[in-house]
């Protein structure tokens, strides 16, 4: 290597670290329940925002429990499914009454919120994620969920951040399945790679809710 260049190739990695450590530290702030500031777009963003409402014919929604959903297969390996997927796929256009206990509250980097659920009466293993998104279609279902935690705001987090909740209750929520290809692995196994008591198939976006116990 020259000499003479070594300095500037190390200038500019010095640099180049401190940019992308701005970019992955940066911070999102939930200035309300329903506004937040810095948030970042995930993936598959089309469809984790898809706004279509609960079908009117109830006969077409499926009641299921945390654990059923845990249950539940992948898509097929050669299924064309990626992050970059901006459509659903067959499994993931049927609708779902997700019935089970509130055990856990987060906020992503994209602005989400997530429920965790299991079994109301918690005799099988297993956690569903149901997720709200941020927006005008989702606000009163933010403001109840944040009705149930002790957060005050504004706030700001890198990455995620559990709340604190009050009770754990009994919970409907209501909305399409979703595979969250960004944590499974290879094979479609619905298991999450870092977090293997957790379905990768959750409840995306949530459209409806109601309080059971």
């Amino acid at each position: 290597m020259n000499v003479a260049l070594f300095p500037a190739l190390l200038a500019a990695f010095v640099i180049g670290s401190a940019f992308a450590k701005s970019v992955t530290a940066r911070e999102v702030t939930f200035v309300s329940p329903c506004e937040c500031q810095g948030q970042k777009s995930g993936s598959r963003w089309p469809v984790k925002t898809d706004p279509s409402p609960v079908p009117l014919d109830k006969s077409t929604i499926q009641s299921v429990t945390p654990s059923q959903i845990c249950e539940w297969k992948g898509p097929a390996p050669n299924e064309p499914l990626t992050a970059e997927t901006d459509t659903r796929i067959a499994a993931e256009q049927k609708w779902y009454n997700l019935t089970g206990r509130l055990v856990g509250v987060k906020v992503e980097a994209d602005g989400d919120i997530t429920l965790v659920l299991k079994d109301a009466e918690g005799k099988k293993a297993g956690s569903v994620g149901a997720e709200i998104p941020v927006g005008s279609i989702w606000c009163e279902l933010r403001q109840t969920v944040f009705g149930w935690t002790t957060q005050s705001f504004p706030f700001s987090f890198k990455e995620s951040q559990k709340l604190e909740i009050r009770e754990p209750h009994i919970i409907t929520v209501t909305g399409q399945a979703f595979f969250d290809v960004q944590h499974a692995s290879p094979d479609h196994s619905n298991r999450r790679t870092k977090s293997k008591k957790y379905a990768v198939w959750e409840i995306h976006p949530v459209m409806a809710l109601h309080v059971d116990q």
